[in-house]
């Protein structure tokens, strides 16, 4: 009897908890009327084709994701993107993709870093600082068409957020000025660039 007892009574506050587990959840944004901070993005054909074949309807807010901290307070324009390509590619070498998206990353760190401009400044003032890239003094530096994937690259990196650093790796130089470079602390070499860390406040 105490066992059907304590079957009946579970059952009988399933409902409730279902529905405080409901309100706790945190509210996804509404595709209708979104948050700033989140973006509509383009779903990959095989995770719709998942939800398809699994019978299962997609949540509200699926094909949004977040912004990076950059693109939430600058609009992400093509200019800017192919301007951080250029850097890239020609501080890379043109050797990788791991390559160019490590120079992309410490771009995108010197723009969300307060030591650099205060605040969140952007691929332009970050590009040009003075001292700072030494290629935007190449003589085709402005005529230069980066190749799609670097700029694409930069899309992922500027508006995404999909760093593949972390956000305290400010330097780097040429792998023959060596490990020691500026008494900074030494990160990794990457396609023949040595990357150190740095204070971002």
């Amino acid at each position: 009897m105490k066992r059907i007892l304590a079957v009946w009574l579970c059952l009988l506050l399933l409902p409730l908890s279902i529905a405080q587990a409901e309100t706790e959840q945190p509210a996804a944004p509404d595709p209708a009327s979104p948050d700033p901070s989140w973006v509509l993005w383009e779903e990959p054909e095989d995770t719709a084709e998942a939800f398809a074949a699994a019978g299962a309807s997609k949540p509200a807010f699926y094909g949004m994701r977040p912004l990076s901290r950059y693109a939430q307070v600058h609009t992400v324009t093509d200019e800017d993107l192919v301007l951080a390509a250029r850097v890239a590619f020609l501080e890379a070498g043109g050797r990788n993709e791991r390559a160019y998206r490590a120079v992309l990353c410490v771009l995108y760190n010197r723009c969300v870093a307060k030591r650099f401009g205060g605040e969140v400044t952007d691929i332009p003032t970050e590009a040009y600082r003075k001292g700072q890239f030494s290629v935007i003094h190449h003589k085709g530096f402005k005529k230069l068409e980066p190749p799609e994937a670097i700029v694409d690259a930069a899309r992922d990196i500027f508006v995404y957020g999909n760093l593949d650093l972390p956000e305290n790796i400010l330097f780097f130089c040429a792998r023959k000025l060596g490990k020691g470079w500026g008494g900074r602390r030494f990160y990794q070499d990457i396609g023949g660039n040595l990357f150190f860390y740095g204070s971002a406040d």
